[in-house]
């Protein structure tokens, strides 16, 4: 050690401490940033099975692979910065010791060849990352570098060039003063070393070079907070480790308990937000991956899940004093009439529109190189604005009060759910439905779950008629809900109203551990032919005690075909059309189902030609995210855009495996078609693989039906367990003669006793009470009546009051609905308390005939009359009670006949 190696030695030191002194002070801001915020929930469990994935992401670089180059390169950058860390802090000692370096390892050769390689590596990837950058520049929105940060990038990129040009002047310099150096180790510093005079001081010269070189990073990144393409370095490794173990399929749940006791429902304001979700805003890279295949952003729409990522990070540490200490914010008058914390808003962090244009599709969370999970966010905040701020696009107003109140989001009535059985049943086709022909599980294998679409949708119907057809003739035992099914409730929450979907996941599990009783689980096996009721039975049910085995429709025709259950006719070349396969994002990206559709495509003698984007890049239709419910305002329709892509492929045919694509797709076709009679036919993979297996237009004679799988049972109790119902209101036991019942308004069907008829407007009207014998108890006279509810009370108006435990159709503008207790069964209609009769009601005798529907009302009898005959009118609830019989006196005997009107 000299003078002078001795003054750039400190020099080097005294350069370095304010420049650790601000990054560290910066590291602890971040911190005490993401840790003020609400608790995530499930993030520190399997914590070695959370470690060895990370260890998987950052040196198997599985994500970024997808573009090998840029991947290869990030590779050598990334693990070049890591080892370059070690080479760094060797600087201090070659600073002051040109001749020394690390004890043990700077005489080692492996180690000098592996710093060879790493510089090497480093110099070639950033240069390669950096002609990537200027190819796609920055301005044109068509970039996934638009909205980046182009000064951080340049600086950064220009830090690890020169770091890794630093690596080797060091180790070049140092074999050009001491000589020595290996010809496989040194294979490039000692090249550049016969350029080099041999001066020591020149060695802790370009030691100090690369400390300043070193520092110039730290007080870049220290001073700018918001430099994601520097801070990504440290924070990715905990983004990877703490993200959820499935980011895609189920959406976090949540408990509405906390609800039940005032605490928050969704993320509304910055103090709300979950500490994930400020980890995953400061660490968001700005890469652009996600960006890149957004359908929302590539048709023009406000949405880049890195801009709303971008967006919430900067509001974070703009107000980072106030989520430290909520006072200030309160103290703080320069903001009066501005809630500087309020995320979503015309003025906020995130536009209104930015937030409802996204579809779930998943391609983010895919493409996202540091597990950022984008759809956990944007649902959390659609649920405060449905829940709490009652905030939403006016259509979903609709489709929240016809899921509640019919149970599908079209709002038809459930009976026709079972049209199509009786169409399949007329043309031949044995449909077992559960409760008529099949009463138990013990003999059936698979629960075909049809779903909304597959019910309602002319289209969907068709591919369910086809799924039938095809179970039918491969002999697999099955049957169906019909008119017992309901909305599995994927539309609601995805909507962000999870105490709607809750409601129905909650009936809709209570129908299927009915109808699975006896059966064990890993044996519930269903089967549907929509992604988003497969996503939510598969995923999303397992958090409510819902725990089923359940298959795409493909996944179980492939099966078939496998095993010679189902047999395609051979095509010839001249009847082998084109056709082109649109993988839906609830199916493939989602729950990773890729090969079974394109496996009974290729069964079916096509030739398939693949659209640029699918299986995992595969462009989204626009109907997830509760968005085929939503009309689409903004920019090119996504469904356009993404059947242009399947016209470009020159296919015939495009197959689909969703109802959803199937009328987004085919809505797309006639839109850009300028000759309807030569514009490809959209079908479900079920239809065609149905028309392949006909013999001269004729399904093959069905095989014997037989379990696919050994069954196993569990033995069902002899005496059948009974149904809970809600206790009846107090009678008194006085003997009453039968009566008639109250004529049925014209158009609807009679309720059986404890059912409940659905009025047009929300509210079901309370049930007829069940028809006592005679000689049974009938009401004291003068007893209080439960009031039913009026038509539309299950909608809260703007500005009304929280509704009671069972509204669960939020208005826009009004109050956010009171969620249910979790844990409780949420009644069908059919389980509302009946009503009892009115005072002095008659109750009808067994047989009586009652007024046809549309009949006039019965006169009443006159007041002080006594105890009516039978086939007498009822009275009015305002006149005097008859009297009841004497002990002794005749009763009427059943089947007395009814007077008409006016007798």
């Amino acid at each position: 050690m000299t003078s002078t190696t001795f003054v750039l030695g400190s020099l080097g030191v005294l350069l370095s401490l304010p420049a650790w002194f601000l990054f560290i002070r910066a590291a602890w801001r971040i911190f005490r940033l993401i840790s003020s915020g609400t608790t995530s929930p499930g993030r520190f469990s399997h914590p070695l099975r959370r470690l060895g994935r990370v260890l998987v992401e950052v040196f198997a670089h599985p994500r970024m692979m997808k573009k090998p180059w840029v991947g290869a390169a990030h590779w050598a950058v990334m693990v070049g910065f890591l080892f370059g860390a070690v080479v760094w802090f060797e600087a201090y000692i070659q600073a002051f010791y040109p001749a020394g370096g690390w004890p043990l390892l700077h005489h080692w050769p492996p180690y000098h060849f592996a710093e060879e390689v790493l510089a090497v590596g480093t110099l070639l990837g950033i240069a390669l990352l950096i002609g990537v950058r200027l190819r796609l520049g920055h301005t044109d929105k068509g970039s996934r570098f638009y909205g980046s940060n182009p000064t951080a990038a340049r600086l950064i990129e220009a830090v690890v060039a020169t770091e890794a040009l630093g690596m080797l002047l060091v180790k070049a310099a140092k074999i050009a003063a001491y000589g020595g150096g290996s010809p496989w180790a040194d294979f490039l510093s000692i090249r550049l070393a016969a350029l080099l005079p041999a001066s020591p001081v020149l060695v802790s010269a370009f030691a100090l070079a690369k400390l300043l070189d070193g520092m110039v990073f730290l007080v870049a990144v220290a001073l700018h907070l918001n430099w994601g393409v520097g801070w990504h370095r440290f924070l990715a490794f905990f983004t990877i480790f703490f993200r959820r173990e499935r980011p895609l399929g189920p959406l976090q749940p949540v408990s509405l308990d906390d609800a039940e006791e005032g605490e928050q429902v969704g993320v509304g304001t910055l103090p709300q937000a979950p500490w994930k979700m400020l980890l995953d805003a400061t660490t968001c890279t700005e890469c652009g991956r996600c960006q890149e295949l957004c359908p929302a952003w590539n048709t023009d729409k406000p949405l880049s899940p890195k801009l709303l990522m971008t967006s919430l990070r900067d509001v974070a540490l703009d107000n980072e004093k106030y989520l430290r200490d909520p006072s200030l914010y309160q103290a703080d008058s320069s903001e009066a009439g501005v809630d500087v914390l309020k995320l979503v808003g015309q003025n906020q962090a995130v536009h209104p529109d930015v937030l409802w244009s996204c579809t779930n599709c998943g391609a983010c969370v895919e493409q996202c190189p540091v597990d950022i999970e984008h759809i956990d966010h944007i649902t959390d905040m659609r649920r405060f604005q449905v829940l709490v701020d009652s905030d939403f696009p006016s259509e979903l107003a609709g489709m929240f009060k016809n899921l509640e109140v019919k149970g599908n989001p079209w709002g038809r009535n459930s009976a026709e759910r079972a049209t199509w059985v009786e169409e399949a049943r007329r043309d031949g086709i044995e449909v077992p439905v559960v409760g008529e022909d099949v009463m138990d599980f013990s003999d059936t294998e698979y629960l075909f779950w049809v779903g909304c679409a597959g019910a309602f949708d002319d289209e969907g119907k068709k591919t369910t008629r086809a799924v039938v057809e095809l179970l039918h003739t491969a002999g697999v035992k099955f049957a169906v809900l019909s008119t017992g099914e309901n909305c599995t409730g994927d539309p609601a929450r995805r909507a962000g109203n999870e105490f709607l979907f809750q409601m129905l996941a909650t009936d809709t599990i209570a129908t299927l551990n009915n109808t699975f009783e006896g059966v064990p689980q890993g044996q519930r096996k269903i089967i549907t032919t929509c992604p988003h009721c497969f996503n939510t039975l598969r995923n999303e049910y397992p958090d409510f005690d819902g725990h089923y085995d359940v298959f795409h429709h493909t996944q179980l025709l492939n099966r078939l075909v496998r095993e010679k259950r189902l047999t395609p006719v051979p095509r010839g070349p001249h009847n082998r059309k084109p056709i082109t396969y649109h993988d839906p994002c609830f199916l493939g990206r989602h729950n990773k189902v890729f090969d079974p559709p394109r496996a009974l495509l290729g069964a079916t003698g096509m030739e398939l030609r693949e659209m640029d984007r699918n299986r995992n890049e595969a462009f989204c239709c626009g109907a997830g995210g509760a968005r085929m419910f939503m009309e689409e305002k903004l920019g090119t329709r996504i469904n356009e855009f993404r059947t242009q892509q399947a016209l470009n492929t020159g296919a015939e045919e495009i197959a689909v495996g969703c109802p959803f694509c199937n009328t987004m797709m085919s809505g797309g076709v006639k839109a850009l078609s300028e000759e309807p009679s030569q514009a490809p036919v959209v079908r479900d993979v079920a239809r065609m693989l149905r028309d392949s297996v006909l013999v001269d237009g004729h399904l093959p004679a069905p095989r014997e039906r037989e379990f696919l799988d050994a069954p196993v049972r569990t033995a069902l109790p002899l005496t059948p367990k009974k149904l809970s119902t809600p206790p009846a209101p107090e009678q008194s036991k006085v003997p009453a003669p039968a009566s008639t019942p109250p004529p049925t308004p014209s158009g609807t069907a009679v309720p059986q006793p404890g059912g409940a008829v659905p009025v047009p407007g929300g509210a079901p009207v309370p049930p007829t009470p069940p028809i006592p014998q005679p000689g049974g108890a009938v009401p004291t006279p003068g007893a209080a009546t439960p009031a039913p509810p009026q038509p539309g009370s299950a909608v809260p108006k703007p500005g009304a009051s929280v509704p009671r435990p069972g509204s669960a159709v939020p208005v826009p503008g009004g109050s956010a609905p009171t969620p249910p207790q979790p844990g409780n069964a949420v009644p069908r209609q059919e389980s509302s308390v009946p009503t009892p009769p009115q005072p002095g009601g008659a109750v009808p005798p067994p047989g009586g005939s009652a007024p046809a529907p549309g009949s006039a009302v019965p006169t009443p009898p006159r007041p002080g009359n006594s105890v009516p005959r039978p086939g007498s009118t009822v009275p009015k609830p305002s006149q005097s009670v008859p009297t009841p019989p004497q002990p002794g006196n005749a009763v009427p005997k059943p089947g007395g006949a009814v007077p008409p009107p006016g007798a």
